[in-house]
């Protein structure tokens, strides 16, 4: 049983030693010696969308994911995930990046973020039909039900800004705009791309962008380490694939996909707001 068991051991040691090695040598050489570049993805439209049927996962984290990929000649592959537990899967070498993670200062603490931003939105809110709240002060009223996801950088804002409003913090975008539905609660506030998936897709409510609206960057997460070259070249191509304007390109081509007209819709450009 002692020598099965440090045969076990062995083999189990040289099994772990490549990825052991490119763990040591930083992300860039893992993903050049794996041949992949693994995004975590979790549910929120249009970021990251799961088809139920085929399980595919696409949005525009996805395609972004994709087109970085193919710019280092790996494949993408995509590793489930939730907001909350984001920083853990990255510091446990679950995934190599993160789309659409708000540098948070909290954050910052725990995972590296490239300086140039990914691209920027605004938060806004679904609101009840007829809904006379114009500014978020309007919203934090006592009897005011407000639903965010739990984990979020938008969980962090709301509670920050919300003194009087209750608060209900939902595992995924879905969730909170289910029970916006089912009338648990009286408003879900998101980034208002997400917004406007939810809202072509429930029929129901009112897109609001409370005063006063600010442009939030929003970035990717990665992992800490001593070597700066995946950092740096993340860094890169975010500055070039935003004077591009490929983020509003493949937002419009998501919304397109859902048979939704993307004319008269903020984009994720700030500038051609």
């Amino acid at each position: 049983m002692k020598r099965r068991s440090l045969i076990l051991a062995a083999t189990a040691a040289m099994a772990l030693a490549p990825m052991a090695h490119a763990q040591d040598s930083g992300t860039m050489a893992q993903v050049k010696e794996t041949g992949e570049l693994r995004i975590g993805v979790a549910s929120a439209e249009p970021w990251f969308y799961k088809d139920p049927m085929s399980e595919q996962w696409t949005g525009v984290g996805v395609a972004m994911g994709q087109r970085m990929a193919d710019d280092l000649g790996v494949k993408m592959v995509p590793v489930e995930t939730t907001w909350a537990n984001a920083v853990a899967g990255l510091q446990a070498n679950q995934f190599d990046i993160m789309f659409v993670l708000d540098p948070t200062e909290e954050r910052k603490k725990a995972l590296s973020f490239p300086e140039n931003p990914l691209f920027y939105y605004a938060m806004g809110a679904l609101v009840k039909e007829g809904s006379e709240a114009k500014t978020w002060d309007e919203l934090d009223t006592p009897e005011t039900r407000i639903g965010v996801t739990l984990g979020t950088s938008l969980d962090r804002n709301v509670s920050e800004m919300m003194d009087e409003a209750q608060i209900s913090r939902f595992s995924s975008n879905d969730e909170a705009i289910a029970a916006f539905a089912a009338g648990r609660i009286d408003a879900v506030v998101q980034f208002h791309p997400a917004l406007v998936v939810q809202y072509s897709r429930l029929k129901m409510g009112e897109v609001l962008l409370p005063e006063p609206v600010n442009p939030v960057a929003t970035s990717a997460g990665m992992r800490q380490e001593d070597g700066t070259e995946f950092l740096d070249w993340v860094n890169t191509t975010f500055a070039d694939l935003y004077a591009a304007g490929v983020p509003d390109e493949l937002f419009g081509e998501y919304l397109a996909s859902k048979d939704i007209d993307p004319s008269g819709i903020p984009g994720l450009v700030k500038e051609d707001w």
